[in-house]
């Protein structure tokens, strides 16, 4: 056989021969494919999230009262659960009748939430006893000091880092027990329907750490 038909049938041979598919170019598409899917994966996991409130509330304790919310979160991308610790106190003593009086509050609080984008919409649902100080002598007391209520929260989460977003709420309770506060035998006030919190504070991711 000549040399020209030799050439002739390598280079047939060689048009003709499949391409493998493990070829450089499949490989690193596949390389860039398998971190993108992992991180979709990751995405719709469950993660945690630890969060604090400053927060300002009306219509809970006799004065405007102030305090915090420590909050742990359990989040999906569209759904989270939080467990809330909040403490509130009178901001300023009030004048009752003639008697100087103190208020505080402990509440725990169970947040449903559901996501989209940066903002939030929760049900939130708590519960907390009423705490009253005065002068020494002085007959004071709440009745049926319990205090429980259900409310809207509204939210929004501005993320200023990978590790820390910060979050603000705001929130319109329907109080169902209302304890009131008596003196001397004397009703002087009482927990009205509606009461109000605002929140801005901190969230960070617990695989943060």
């Amino acid at each position: 056989m000549s040399r020209a038909g030799c050439a002739v049938m390598v280079a047939v041979v060689t048009a003709t021969a499949p391409v493998h598919a493990d070829t450089p170019r499949s490989e690193s598409r596949r390389e860039t494919d398998e971190p993108q899917r992992e991180m979709q994966q990751g995405d719709d996991m469950l993660r945690g999230e630890l969060s604090a409130s400053p927060l300002l509330a009306t219509g809970l304790l006799p004065a405007l009262a102030g305090g915090a919310a420590f909050a742990t979160t359990f989040r999906w991308p569209s759904l989270s659960i939080a467990v809330e610790a909040r403490m509130l106190t009178s901001l300023a003593d009030t004048f009752e009748d003639g008697v100087l009086v103190h208020a505080s509050l402990a509440m725990p609080t169970l947040d449903i939430c559901g996501h989209r984008g940066v903002l939030s919409v929760c049900a939130v649902f708590d519960a907390g006893e009423l705490q009253i100080t005065s002068d020494p002598g002085v007959a004071i007391q709440a009745r049926k000091a319990w205090i429980s209520s259900i409310g809207l929260r509204a939210a929004g989460d501005w993320r200023f880092s990978d590790q820390l977003s910060l979050r603000g709420f705001v929130e319109l309770h329907t109080n169902h027990s209302r304890p009131s506060l008596w003196v001397n035998g004397k009703e002087v006030w009482r927990v009205p329907p509606l009461s109000g919190v605002v929140g801005l504070g901190l969230a960070l991711p617990v695989d943060a750490f």
